[in-house]
């Protein structure tokens, strides 16, 4: 009696536990795919935004556009559609992209060279404002001195104004009180003067301005005024005897030229010029006879 209760009671415990043997197996595989079903979730709502479009893109299509083709079901060819369009969208947008990547580094590289050149502009903002201050010196000096220059010829002008009325003034006086009249010059201006006023008549006696040579000095120069000069007084002398027919030209009158007028015009100095040596004293025969 009591085995036979042993017994009974061992294979009830042995059919317990199978049970909860068989209990936790497939708690285990309610968990499993619990997790498998929250994955697909997440999926779903991962590729939500996919079903959606296509729906949509389901609904814009128009309805008979594929009745030509019997060999195929339509699910099928809307889905090869959009998967081709979908893959024409995907070139296009890495298109986009490499286009997007390359106008991004022209940026960069303008972006560098402009900060190029607003470093050179700062660095060369100094050296012009230096540039100009030594501008602006120098336009001042310049103005400063223009300005003392016509005060020096102003100035120079009064003083031969006055001068010439104190030498009208005091022509009866003696060279004396009108040395003391007469306002001192400063002896560098005086030379001056006087170098600029040979020079002038330099010009004047040579043939041509370009003959003149540059390099000639004072004593030259002075020598060529006196040799111009007495050109002139005996071209002068011959020329107003030949205007005279009823004088004589004798070796007398060639050897007295103050008898006779002269008058000075000017004229350039030719090389072709009436040479110095007289005319031959003989006696013309357009001279009256006194018998």
């Amino acid at each position: 009696m009591l085995v036979a209760m042993d017994a009974s009671q061992g294979a009830g415990w042995s059919v317990s536990s199978d049970k909860d043997r068989d209990l936790q197996v497939l708690l285990q595989e309610l968990c499993e795919l619990q997790a498998k079903q929250r994955k697909l979730k997440r999926e779903v709502e991962k590729h939500k935004l996919f079903e959606d479009y296509l729906i949509k893109v389901l609904e814009i299509i128009p309805k008979g556009h594929n009745e030509g083709e019997k060999t195929e079901e339509p699910e099928v060819v809307l889905v090869e559609t959009m998967v081709e369009h979908y893959g024409q969208l995907f070139t296009i947008s890495q298109d986009i992209q490499k286009h997007l990547e390359a106008f991004s580094e022209m940026n960069q590289v303008f972006h560098q060279r402009l900060e190029s050149l607003e470093e050179s502009h700062r660095a060369l903002i100094p050296s012009l404002k230096i540039r100009l201050c030594q501008l602006q010196k120098r336009c001042h000096h310049e103005q400063k001195r223009w300005g003392q220059l016509g005060h020096r010829v102003t100035s120079q002008k009064d003083m031969d104004g006055s001068h010439m009325g104190s030498k009208a003034a005091t022509a009866g006086h003696s060279p004396e009180d009108l040395k003391s009249g007469t306002p001192a010059l400063p002896r560098n201006q005086l030379l001056d003067y006087l170098q600029k006023a040979i020079n002038h008549m330099v010009q004047q006696c040579s043939p041509s301005a370009h003959s003149t040579p540059k390099r000639m000095g004072l004593f030259s120069k002075l020598d060529l005024i006196q040799e111009f000069m007495l050109d002139k007084m005996e071209t002068v002398r011959y020329i107003s005897l030949l205007m005279e027919p009823r004088v004589c030209w004798s070796g007398d009158s060639l050897t007295h030229p103050r008898r006779y007028a002269r008058s000075f015009r000017k004229r350039p100095r030719d090389q072709d010029s009436v040479p110095r040596t007289p005319f031959p004293g003989t006696q013309t025969s357009e001279c009256p006879s006194s018998n």
